[in-house]
């Protein structure tokens, strides 16, 4: 069954049910008033003989016997009240017509109750009730509050159906756009967006459809780009060696020293290419494990000294160093703390020309460890800056592989940065330089019992 329908036929039910069970209330309340203007009418009426034949009952030994022939003594001639027991049996009316008759169950509970000493010995009632005349207006009455009742759960219902068709069209057309829409997905069609119904849930649906394509139409970019910069980055080793081996045995010849280290070589570059990929990749799904420490960044940045100072002097560039006097220690792991800093500095001696300045610095903000990487290079456009985090992106597409890297380095970075918990930023004006600054945060007992107990339990 359609949507539309449900919500129609769901609208109509509810009203059906809350127009009947209103007609019925409606109809009680009704006959209810009606008795009690009757009641009203007859009021005074009522308590007058009421005294009368309470004072008969009195003066007769407590006793209703005779109180048929009480109208001949008494002025009750055509008084228009009927008295009975408490058991409806009719006791009095000036006529003796009802005398003897039992009252209908519809007029029992109607009466006016006599009391003496708080015991009620009989009901009195208004004759009217007893009348046909009267039967058959009250019946013309509940009929008309009936009609009433019945004309208005109808055109209630009416409406309701017209409401519930539009209300139901307004909430499935979306759906059914976003259906559509979400079949086009499936088949690779991201470009086209759902369009904007309304600013209510169903319209925060659509919006957040339309980013999550978005979102999707960029992954499914950035792999096909990653596809086809893996190959070209693969092509160029496996071309080499292809080409020297397919020689050699077409020559029919041994390769000389020379020629195999150049395959070596292109081995090398294959290898690392390979574990550079698997690295990144481990490390965006969370695989990678990190063996974190408190590092004396003094010390353990003495080492890597020396080596920055040969490769800055052979470059014929100027490396600075500024480490601040706060405390000495970082929390991160050895390892992928020196990856991180050589990746950020090689990056600036590859991108920095003969002259100029590489200043790395080094602080601790509040528990946070942090330090920058800045160069005097040729800096990044404004349009590169968000995209420099990405795989096999250089700013520079003219560079060729050797002097422009594999495009995974800041890649790595960013990701073994965010595994410490930590961030990476870039700031850079073209011709005047970059600086890229990273955050670790510190230890923290709480959260680091909390990783240990985690392990633990899953061992």
């Amino acid at each position: 069954m359609r949507l539309t329908s449900k919500i129609s036929i769901v609208l109509v039910a509810v009203v059906l049910m809350t127009g009947i069970l209103i007609g019925i209330l409606c109809i009680e309340n009704t006959s209810s008033a009606f008795d009690e203007y009757l009641y009203d009418t007859y009021e005074v009426m009522l308590n007058e003989w009421a005294r009368t034949f309470v004072t008969y009952y009195t003066y007769n030994g407590n006793s209703w016997v005779g109180v048929e022939n009480l109208g001949r003594f008494a002025d009750l001639q055509q008084s228009g009240v009927v008295l009975s027991d408490l058991n409806g049996r009719i006791l009095y009316y000036y006529d003796m017509s009802y005398v003897g008759k039992q009252v209908p169950s519809d007029i029992y509970s109607r009466g006016y109750i006599l009391r003496v000493d708080n015991d009620v010995i009989g009901i009195l009632y208004p004759a009217a009730l007893f009348s046909e005349t009267f039967m058959q207006l009250e019946q013309n009455f509940v009929r008309s509050a009936i009609a009433a009742a019945g004309k208005g759960v109808f055109f209630t219902s009416l409406f309701a159906i017209i409401i519930g068709i539009g209300l139901s069209v307004g909430i499935v057309h979306p759906l059914r756009a976003l259906t559509k829409a979400t079949k086009r997905m499936a088949k690779g069609d991201f470009e086209e967006p759902l369009p904007i119904f309304s600013t209510d849930e169903i319209g925060d649906l659509s919006r957040s459809f339309n980013t999550m394509a978005q979102e999707l139409q960029k992954s499914n970019d950035l792999r096909k780009q990653m596809v086809a910069d893996t190959s070209h980055e693969l092509r160029t080793p496996l071309t080499v060696l292809a080409s020297k081996l397919e020689f050699a045995l077409e020559k029919n010849k041994p390769l000389e020293v020379e020629e195999t280290m150049v395959l070596y070589d292109e081995v090398i570059r294959l290898k690392g290419l390979v574990n550079e990929l698997q690295d990144l990749s481990k490390l965006e799904a969370g695989y990678a494990m990190l063996d974190k420490t408190l590092i004396n960044f003094r010390d353990y940045f003495a080492d890597l000294d020396m080596l920055l100072e040969a490769e800055a002097e052979s470059r014929n560039m100027t490396l600075e160093v500024q480490l601040d006097d706060a405390p000495e220690y970082c929390y991160a792991d050895p390892k992928r703390l020196k990856q991180i800093i050589l990746n950020l500095v090689n990056n600036a001696f590859r991108y920095t020309p003969e002259h100029g300045r590489i200043t790395i610095e080094a602080r601790q903000e509040k528990n946070d460890f942090i330090f920058s990487v800045q160069d005097t290079g040729m800096g990044i456009a404004p349009e590169d800056i968000d995209k420099i985090f990405e795989r096999f992106y250089r700013t520079d597409r003219s560079r060729d592989r050797e002097k422009g890297g594999s495009g995974l380095g800041l890649a790595i970075t960013k990701a073994l940065v965010e595994a410490h918990g930590g961030w990476i930023d870039v700031a850079s004006k073209l011709n005047e330089g970059t600086i890229f600054t990273v955050m670790l945060p510190g230890w923290d007992e709480t959260a680091e019992n909390a990783k240990t107990e985690q392990k633990e339990g899953s061992l």
